[in-house]
């Protein structure tokens, strides 16, 4: 926070890089399965996956800002940032798929012209995303669906 209040935003950006990257490790390594019937474990959910969230919107705009200021996104930042929140949203569930979309749509709004129209398309597109891939198979179907059996006690099958 220092560095962000005196403008230096490229060591910021460090600190944000290492925030961004925990932040994701933790919701896709570490973070129990979401147990609707614990209020716990669903409001840790809620909150780790936003601040994963709020930290990819973080990354986004720390480092356009402090490495590219006033320079137009090339072919490839707009292909790969179409591409790269596609692919998030296709292996999020509906908490951390929606802070995706919000963060497209914050950055829609502070931009301008083609790109802004580009990133709200994207936002549309990856709530779409979202939408099906957690509306035809959500996590917690996966979790009861899962490779695993339960077996009786004298080990068949149950």
């Amino acid at each position: 926070m220092f560095f962000w209040n005196s403008n230096d935003l490229k060591t910021s950006n460090m600190f944000v890089i290492i925030n961004t990257v925990a932040q994701l490790g933790y919701i896709s390594t570490q973070l129990e399965p979401l147990d609707w019937n614990s209020t716990p474990n669903w409001l840790t959910h809620v909150v780790a996956k936003t601040f994963a969230g709020i930290g990819v919107l973080d990354l986004l705009h720390n480092t356009a800002a402090g490495y590219f200021k006033g320079v137009p996104p090339s072919s490839l930042v707009q292909v790969a940032t179409g591409v790269g929140f596609a692919a998030a949203a296709g292996v999020s569930d509906w908490i951390f798929g929606g802070c995706l979309v919000y963060d497209l749509v914050a950055l829609a709004c502070g931009q301008q012209g083609g790109w802004s129209r580009l990133l709200g398309g994207y936002a549309a597109a990856t709530a779409g995303i979202v939408a099906f891939k957690n509306y035809f198979y959500p996590k917690w179907k996966e979790q009861k669906e899962g490779a695993y059996e339960r077996l009786g006690e004298d080990g068949s099958s149950v």
